[in-house]
């Protein structure tokens, strides 16, 4: 009998110190023992703002955090909250960092796949990089339909354009392109700690986005002159994309300033299935510049980047 209650009592205590540690840290897997209050949602998103967002050792962020708690305290569902966490992010996190509503997030699972294009334009390969925003299947068809394009051409230079390109998932597009880049670390993330994640590439594979991508040759293309076109509508893993182009003697950028959404999101799940995408690193490139939500600035400013682009490229073959 005493063994019995020695046992018992073990389990009571294992489950005592179980539900204790779910409720001291379970918002960070999003679990509860009981649904959350509008208020407890808030201050769990809050939280995590201030664990993550960049700019939280500021005055503005204590007043904001001070005032989203009041401006919540009445509220009676999740959604009456949304409009003040939406003000908080932007303050913890900047310009980059938002809140996306579940149904948001359906809409976006559904958004139609845009393929890169490849063109030759005399003696030039002309690739169109769009924004990623597909699935495995996709993203395999994106990565591999530019690296065959690469391999299988006759050209004397490469224009890698991407413009309009907002971002998404960076592994297909890098991956895609990596023929053209060398192995090692192509950009580093840097958080408000000085803490750094380098990104990395090596034997056709990168160790940063969402997807398992896989490309079919990764030999590498030497010598030819590459040439990256940027715009204003390039933004976010459009931008990184670019960065790892930064640096290597043989590319030129050329157009206009890019968006200025240089920096890196981590996706944090909210109760009610929405996401707090929180900005929690900027970029160092491989020359050691630091990008902090600030543009690229192209090489050549110019309204007819293709034209001027194709133009250096013929300057370049010998």
């Amino acid at each position: 009998m005493k063994i019995g209650k020695r046992i018992l009592l073990g389990l009571v205590a294992v489950c005592a110190l179980f539900l204790g540690i779910i409720y001291l840290w379970g918002y960070k897997f999003n679990i509860y023992l009981v649904p959350p209050s509008p208020q407890k949602y808030v201050r769990v998103a809050l939280k995590n703002m201030d664990e993550l967002g960049l700019f939280t050792d500021s005055k503005e962020w204590v007043e904001t955090k001070k005032n989203t708690i009041e401006e919540t305290s009445n509220a009676k569902n999740y959604a009456e909250t949304i409009p003040f966490l939406q003000k908080a992010i932007k303050v913890a996190g900047g310009k980059h960092s938002f809140i996306e509503h579940e149904e948001d997030i359906s809409k976006r699972s559904i958004t139609k796949y845009i393929k890169p294009k490849a063109e030759i334009e005399g003696n030039t390969l002309i690739l169109t990089i769009p924004e990623f925003t597909g699935n495995d299947s996709q993203a395999s068809d994106y990565a591999n339909f530019l690296e065959s394009s690469l391999h299988k051409n006759n050209y004397n230079g490469v224009i890698v354009d991407l413009r309009g390109n907002r971002g998404g998932d960076l592994s297909p597009m890098v991956l895609g392109l990596s023929p053209l880049l060398p192995d090692g670390t192509l950009f580093t993330y840097v958080d408000k700690s000085s803490h750094s994640k380098p990104v990395e590439l090596q034997n056709g594979e990168i160790n940063s986005g969402r997807s398992s991508t896989k490309i079919s040759d990764n030999k590498k293309i030497k010598k030819a002159p590459i040439a990256v076109l940027i715009d204003n509508n390039t933004g976010s893993s459009g931008e990184l994309t670019a960065l790892c182009f930064e640096g290597i003697p043989n590319v030129k950028f050329f157009g206009s300033d890019s968006a200025g959404y240089t920096s890196a999101n981590q996706t944090v799940y909210l109760y009610d299935g929405s996401t707090l995408q929180i900005t929690s690193a900027f970029v160092k490139d491989r020359t050691n510049n630091i990008y902090k939500n600030f543009p690229i600035s192209p090489d050549i400013q110019t309204n007819n980047a293709k034209s001027s682009a194709i133009e250096w490229i013929k300057s370049q073959i010998k």
